[in-house]
This record gives C-alpha cells, structure tokens and sequence, in this order.
C-alpha cells in the first residue's frame, strides 16, 4: 500500500477482512511495536512559519556535542549526518526571521562550528519520513 493514511474499512478490503479484523491486527501490530502512528504536522500551524535548511560545518572534535545541541533545541525538526564539506544537514522552523537570525548567529552550538550556511525554504511538497529502529543508535 503506497499511502499509511487510510480508514480501517479500506484497509480491511485490501487486506480481504473484515473491518473488526483489520482493527484488531492493527491494533496488535502496534503493540508488538511492529507498526507505529507518527503525525507529521506542518510548522506553519503550530505558529512556525519560518522554516530553513542549515548545513553546518562543525570543528570534527566537537561534531558530537554540536548534534547534541542541535538535537535538544525546539526550532529544530531534524538533524543528519551527511558526506561531503559539511557534517550536518538541519532542518529548523521558527516563528518569524528574528528567531531564525538569533538562532544562526547567538547560539552557543555556534563556539563550535566553523561555518553555517543558511537556505530558507520557500515551500514544501512532501512531508513524511520513517523511523528506523532497527538501524540502532
């Protein structure tokens, strides 16, 4: 199935059940921890209009204490690791262009980055995303 948003009354006709059956299956997948509901709301209706995507360039000795930081701050969504010049790829929102300001230029994660460049995002098509436990820690 190529869309998670559906009724129990479709799932049960893909599935060839009836809709108490698919309810109950769903129901024990989630508490087998097999399948997990995950809402993924847009920025602008929790008042954050503002969104950017940073790429962080960070000392390589402080990486760890940069993501951490990065991690425990509200404004910011996701956090990566990638490859190439830079080590982090962020995605934050914020309420106006102020905060986005401060956050870039007062943090105190910035004590250990050598640069950060800042790309604000004009509009999203697709928002989702997958949790992968089984990839570890």
């Amino acid at each position: 199935m190529l869309e998670g948003r559906c009724t129990y009354d479709e799932l049960a006709r893909v599935a060839g059940v009836s809709e108490a059956t698919a309810w109950r299956r769903l129901g024990a997948l989630r508490r087998e921890g097999r399948v997990w509901i995950r809402a993924v709301i847009e920025p602008v209706l929790l008042g954050l209009p503002v969104e950017a995507v940073l790429w962080v360039r960070a000392v390589p000795a402080a990486v760890g204490t940069v993501t951490a930081a990065l991690s425990c701050s509200a404004h910011v969504r996701y956090v990566s690791f990638v490859t190439g010049e830079r080590q982090l790829l962020v995605l934050a929102a914020f309420p106006d262009e102020a905060a986005l300001h401060d956050f870039v230029t007062r943090s105190t994660w910035l004590r250990d980055t050598a640069s950060v460049d800042v790309s604000m995002v004009l509009g999203s098509l697709e928002r989702g995303g997958m949790l992968a436990p089984w990839l570890g820690d």
